[in-house]
């Protein structure tokens, strides 16, 4: 894969001596059933109070996972080991109401000084209390809402000063009765929804009840600096990696004054070795926004999505000066670009562009990056690279799960993935459409959440938190349904055009705003098994924000998410409880047409297969209507927050399928492709440039990779369009099952894709690969300078070294270590063939990669082969 060069432009330090500080709380915490503790926060947080039984706890983090770290419930992914874990609604909310204890030091403070207790997620309702003291007014309410306490005057004249916090659940919790979103009373709290169980997901038995995200504590001077805001404007039409004509910044930023005393100083903004200044003065408890006048800036590097260009990133830092005395700063990334976009009537859907360029949308949706939300900036780091790899530019936040967390924006700012952000609404338990296993009416759904004006202020603090980001390009109302008509008319007049006002916002993520379907009404999907070549023949929608089918995880995987007992290969597509309960959708007769199935790692290995066609197909079928009949496709999904058996580009354990690298090759930028509906083959140019002097060559084989036949063509693609090359048979078709292999070349005579797809004149021609000799590949690992490592594949068999697999494991245990990213997998490799493909190993720790690591590679007709890395 092509190396991205993020470029941050970093800051020339301040020579005054700055006041604030962060101590993040991550350890330390204790925990406890809160009907187990026969006193009040008062009590629990004084420094008398004796802890008696109290468990370590994981904060950030939820009861589910405290419990789970104590070893007091099994592991939920695991088999049928969420059914032995109490449900909240059996037991009551009282069953995982807990207190949360922590303890912390302070520095010496000076006289001027403020400390604050931050809280960056806690679901779903807190009491605080510190050092005997109550901290919040009102009881905290909401997941999604940040809180900021000023503390001073409720701290220790010690070093030790005692947190208690207690949580309770969303109220009503719901019942998880098996349909979406159990009876959807989840939703009338501001919540997720999935946590009631969905048909990906089995029930979250605590409903992530917790101190989920980051607590800390900040200390700075008089004046605290909130929510800093930079807004960039690019206007016109513009080319990346050319130097550009100016564009234009805008910063604000909210000032509070804690203390009892007027303050005045400078609110300084640095980019790089520039500086701008305002004079600001803050009465007594103010709160004031200011802002600097639009500033130029010229010969800006613009950030661009994956695919377009390279995602620039500045660094913006904001500090309060008052007589060279910085009381508090902020710093936050940010990257120059516009977000537009216009209706194309034709098409019937909504075209997306960037710094003037129409984007083709190409991506997914993602629910969670872990269901019980052990969260990460690392494992962010690897899912979000993970769809750079896919070449997706957009990943779609689905309504019925979260607002992410600013790490995971951090890396879709770093990897150029645009995000399409839905609120907390959803179809199916808002009302969309009469569900008997709801409780309450359509009527009734339709205007949950119960409170509108906390809906609005969560909505309103999630703006501020996430709207720096370049990556994030727009927010959408809900899940296939708007928010309630007064809260839609308020986030459309009011809320985003006041607080953000520089992203499009869709009030439901099948509106007719965003399609206007030709085959009948808006929607979405299908989600199941498709023939491959459904996907040229039959028209989607204009716009198709979730389409989906198959995604079962590697052998590897399904050895971890159950006992072997477990692993019996269904039959006719009905699997056994635990596949079920682990929401398995079969394949139909599509891994069937292979033959006989010898088990559970033949079953997992030709699903790869599947796989592996089913989404290069589905992302080649959009391209082959790219701006005729589609403006993008988002597939339903691309990964799973919980060890499930369906639509799934990589598993819970970050194990990538087969689809992951069929959809790789469907979505390379400059393509060459087969149209499956008329045999052409078709260059599709999705980058900012034409492509001249491009030569394609066709290739046939035999099963045994014998050549049959070649052709070549030369042709021109103009920037985000695509052209017919040729016809891929100019003769009879060959009979059985052979091969097609597509190269695109630039005038260089570079290679700059291939394509190989397996062809059959009947289904049933399948079953030759199963006639396909052991092949015996020579395999050895390079080290560059840089050290990057190389395997290096040959294959000088006289036969075909079909659909080779390349994973990486620990010499010791032989178990899997993840994640691991190749340039490529799933390989084929005809007689006297090489390949060279990257392995990636920077997303391991540093402890694990200099360990006793191999490469392991499999063909399709051939043992594993393994390679000491």
């Amino acid at each position: 894969m092509k190396t991205k060069f993020i470029i941050i432009l970093t800051l020339f330090g301040f020579n005054v001596f700055a006041q604030k500080q962060e101590i993040v709380l991550n350890t330390g915490w204790k925990a406890k059933r809160a009907n187990e503790v026969p006193v009040d926060g008062t009590v629990i947080s004084s420094p008398d109070f004796e802890f008696y039984d109290w468990m370590d706890a994981v904060v950030p983090g939820t009861v589910l996972t405290t419990l789970l770290h104590n070893e007091k419930v099994p592991d939920p992914f695991f088999g049928l080991n969420n059914e032995l874990i109490p449900d909240i609604y059996e037991t009551g909310a009282e069953y995982y109401t807990f207190w949360f204890h922590n303890n912390f030091a302070l520095p010496v403070l000076k006289s001027n000084q403020q400390v604050w207790l931050k809280f960056r997620g806690i679901n779903y309702s807190a009491n605080i209390f510190l050092n005997g003291n109550r901290v919040n007014q009102d009881t905290h309410e909401s997941m999604f809402l940040r809180e900021k306490y000023l503390i001073t005057p409720f701290l220790n004249s010690s070093k030790n000063n005692n947190l208690a916090v207690i949580v309770e659940p969303p109220n009503p919790v719901g019942k998880a009765n098996g349909g979406q979103g159990g009876d959807g009373t989840i939703a009338r709290s501001i919540t997720q929804q999935y946590t009631a169980g969905w048909d990906w997901i089995c029930p979250i038995r605590d409903r992530n009840t917790g101190i989920w995200d980051k607590v800390a504590i900040e200390i700075t001077g008089s004046i605290d600096i909130r929510d800093p805001f930079i807004r960039t404007r690019v206007p016109g039409k513009r080319i990346s990696g050319e130097n550009q004509e100016p564009a234009f910044i805008s910063i604000s930023a909210d000032l509070i004054n804690a203390s009892k005393k007027t303050q005045k100083g400078i609110l300084v903004a640095n980019i790089g070795d520039t500086k701008w200044t305002l004079p600001a003065t803050v009465k007594p408890g103010e709160k004031i926004t200011v802002s600097f006048p639009e500033i130029k800036f010229d010969h800006p590097k613009l950030w661009w999505p994956n695919g377009m260009g390279e995602p620039v990133l500045y660094q913006l830092e904001l500090s309060f000066e008052q007589d060279e005395i910085i009381s508090d700063k902020e710093s936050l990334n940010f990257g120059i670009r516009q977000t537009d976009s216009y209706f194309d009537k034709i098409v019937g859907a909504r075209v997306f562009l960037i710094n003037g360029q129409k984007i083709f949308i190409k991506g997914g949706n993602w629910i969670a990056s872990d269901a019980l939300l052990r969260l990460s900036p690392e494992r962010y780091e690897a899912e979000v690279y993970m769809h750079a790899q896919m070449n997706m530019n957009m990943i779609r936040i689905w309504g019925g799960s979260m607002t992410e967390r600013p790490e995971f924006y951090d890396a879709c700012d770093k990897y150029g993935l645009l995000v399409w952000q839905d609120l907390w609404v959803s179809g199916d338990c808002n009302g969309r459409w009469y569900d008997p296993k709801k409780k309450e009416s359509q009527v009734r759904r339709q205007a949950y959440p119960d409170n509108h004006s906390l809906f609005l202020k969560s909505v309103i603090d999630q703006i501020k938190m996430l709207r720096n980001h370049p990556s994030l390009y727009l927010w959408c109302g809900g899940n296939e349904f708007p928010p309630s008509r007064d809260i839609n008319q308020q986030l459309e007049e009011k809320i985003f055009p006041g607080y953000d006002g520089t992203r499009y916002y869709l009030n439901e993520s099948t509106s007719d705003s965003l399609l206007r379907n030709t085959i009948g009404g808006n929607g979405d999907g299908p989600y199941s098994i498709q023939n491959p070549l459904r996907f040229f023949v039959t028209r989607s929608y204009p716009f198709n924000p979730e389409l989906g089918s198959v995604g079962m995880p590697n052998v590897e995987t399904m050895r971890k998410m159950m006992a072997e007992k477990d692993l019996h290969v269904p039959k006719n597509d009905r699997a056994n409880r635990v596949w079920q309960y682990h929401k398995y959708i079969g394949y139909g007769d599509h891994i069937k047409r292979f033959g006989e199935i010898k088990g559970i790692e033949d079953f997992c290995k030709k699903a790869q297969l599947v796989n592996y066609e089913q989404y290069r197909a589905l992302q080649e079928g959009f391209n082959a209507g790219m701006w005729n009949l589609y403006t993008g496709m988002l597939v339903w999904k691309n990964q799973n927050p919980w060890t499930s058996l369906r639509g799934q580009f990589y598993d819970v354990f970050l194990d990538q399928t087969g689809g992951f690298y069929g959809y790789q090759h469907g979505a390379v930028p400059l393509h060459v492709q087969l149209n499956l509906n008329d045999s052409s083959v078709c260059v599709v140019n999705q980058t900012l440039f034409n492509a001249n002097n491009l030569v394609v060559e066709m290739q046939l084989f035999d099963l045994h990779g014998n050549k049959l036949s070649q052709q070549q063509f030369q042709l021109d693609v103009a920037t985000n369009t695509y052209k017919i090359a040729g016809k891929l048979f100019s003769g009879e078709k060959p009979k059985g099952l052979y091969f097609a292999r597509l190269i695109l070349k630039n005038e260089q005579e570079k290679v700059i894709d291939e394509n190989l797809y397996w062809l059959t004149n009947k289904d049933s021609d399948m079953q030759q690969l199963e006639t396909l000799k052991p092949v015996s590949l020579q395999v050895r690992i390079e080290k560059n300078k840089q050290g990057k490592k190389y395997a290096i594949i040959n294959n000088n068999s006289d036969e075909t070294a079909f659909f080779v697999r390349l994973k990486v494991s620990d010499k010791r245990t032989n178990e899997l270590v993840l994640p691991v990213f190749f340039e490529d997998n799933y390989i084929t490799l005809f007689h006297g063939e090489q390949k060279k493909i990257e392995i990636d190993l920077s997303h391991l720790s540093q402890e694990i990669r200099a360990g006793n690591l191999q490469l392991e590679i499999e063909a399709w007709n051939s043992p594993v082969i393994k390679k000491d890395l």
